[in-house]
């Protein structure tokens, strides 16, 4: 119950991925499930978070790379299957 408390109480987010991402994840296939680790991320260190300076959030079969802007956007950048030092 509390987890849907969170979700509710969750800040205006919104994610954007850029063309790269998109891309890549249509060249190859790609694991998206890191995108709500990223979310979960900014939005509890949203006042933390350093603003248009790339960040990279690796899960184990998942890695991505991200940014947040002023306006509270998460941009994706890029990513790949596994992490950096088993990128498949």
């Amino acid at each position: 119950m509390s987890y849907i408390k969170k979700i509710i109480k969750a800040p205006n987010l919104k994610v954007n991925a850029r063309e790269h991402f998109l891309v890549k994840g249509l060249k190859q296939p790609f694991d998206v499930s890191a995108i709500i680790p990223i979310y979960l991320h900014v939005s509890e260190n949203l006042k933390k978070i350093e603003r248009d300076t790339d960040m990279e959030m690796d899960i184990g079969r998942a890695t991505i790379i991200y940014s947040v802007d002023k306006h509270n956007t998460i941009h994706l950048i890029s990513g790949w299957v596994g992490n950096r030092k088993k990128a498949t």
